[in-house]
């Protein structure tokens, strides 16, 4: 169940679930974080800091990776009518992904607290992403003396929430219109965690087809032609069957002579 958004986000949502683009966005997490916990060891002295960093950029490789743009050599592994549609979509130096009318950002955030980012302390393109027009948000039409960046007409930029934690596991990810916080109100318009309750099943993974039989239950059945022997036949058999018979019996009397 998607939380908050109402229309607007049940219609971002029919747009890139069966596109495979949110399945995309967690694998790219998925294997970054696994890269990330495995190359770094807080007892060699990497600190929280040193986790970020390394988290936000193995990310980034591991995105483009999946969809098949930027540096990545791999073709893309979307399915349906957006196939092959995502591209790199940068906005002011922060990297971005774009499929169709929609561009995500990342951001980390602290482990469980995804809900507390204030984005009027976040970057001048985080503000202004968080400005975005939103349906119902009063605060939108304040004059907060921040400069719009509506770079791109129509489209609409989402943020991709990720963290980790190394010990134990655990991994976190949530796809979100994040909002101008500044009056200590609400950090999100809408939030969506990734997992496998609200995605699903993948949809660039299908399931091979089962061999079809030559034939089936409803098929008609195979005509069958029984070929009858002769009375002459049948007559030339038994004869020579007794013809072997009293063969066989004579070679054993002679046996015994």
């Amino acid at each position: 169940m998607i939380e908050g958004g109402g229309a607007e986000v049940r219609e971002t949502w029919s747009e890139l679930l069966p596109t495979g683009f949110l399945h995309g966005l967690r694998e790219a997490h998925t294997e970054a974080t696994l890269v990330v916990t495995g190359a770094l060891d807080r007892a060699s002295g990497f600190k929280e800091r040193s986790f970020g960093f390394t988290a936000f950029d193995v990310l980034e490789s591991q995105l483009d990776r999946v969809f098949g743009v930027g540096a990545a050599e791999e073709p893309p592994e979307l399915s349906g009518p957006f196939a092959g549609n995502v591209v790199r979509d940068d906005l002011n130096g922060s990297p971005g992904w774009r499929l169709g009318r929609h561009r995500v950002l990342l951001k980390r955030h602290e482990f469980g607290a995804v809900r507390a980012i204030r984005w009027d302390r976040e970057s001048p393109t985080k503000q202004a992403v968080a400005r975005q027009e939103f349906s119902g948000d009063p605060q939108l039409a304040l004059d907060l003396g921040l400069t719009d960046t509506d770079d791109t007409p129509g489209v609409v930029t989402l943020v991709l929430a990720h963290s980790a934690t190394d010990e134990p596991l655990e991994m976190e990810l949530f796809l979100g219109l994040p909002r101008l916080n500044a009056d200590g109100g609400e950090a999100w318009h809408w939030l969506q965690p990734l997992n496998d309750d609200t995605l699903g099943p993948d949809p660039r993974r299908r399931l091979v087809e089962p061999t079809l039989p030559l034939w089936n239950d409803t098929d008609a059945d195979v005509p069958v032609t029984l070929h009858r022997r002769s009375a002459n036949t049948a007559n030339t058999s038994k004869t020579a069957n007794a013809a072997n018979t009293s063969k066989t019996a004579n070679t054993i009397v002679e046996t015994a002579q």
